[in-house]
């Protein structure tokens, strides 16, 4: 299957996860969280709105490649940021259990 293109540019939304530290829940569209699973937003608990900012194929991200929040917004309508330690290593397999089906 071809990979889709991504805009050069696009409008993105950041939710700071209260339960979370350092998780984030990307946008394309405020207040839109219809595609984003029920599940995940279970995990991810109650949110609140951090900041709005245009994201293009330029923009430095400090943990991630701009073109890949791009590609998961326009295809899934979501990005989520992970904290950077306790899930990247997820020794306790917490994460993986949670986020089984994403």
């Amino acid at each position: 299957m071809p990979e889709t293109s991504v805009p050069s540019t696009m409008s993105c939304f950041v939710y700071r996860s209260k339960r979370n530290n350092e998780m984030y829940l990307y946008l394309p569209e405020r207040e839109q969280f219809e595609k984003v699973p029920e599940s995940l937003l279970k995990l991810v608990g109650d949110v609140e709105f951090s900041f709005e900012f245009i994201l293009n194929t330029e923009r430095k991200l400090l943990r991630y490649e701009s073109t890949e929040v791009m590609r998961n917004l326009q295809d899934n309508g979501f990005f989520l940021q992970m904290p950077p330690n306790r899930y990247r290593s997820d020794s306790d397999g917490e994460l993986g259990a949670n986020l089984q089906g994403f």
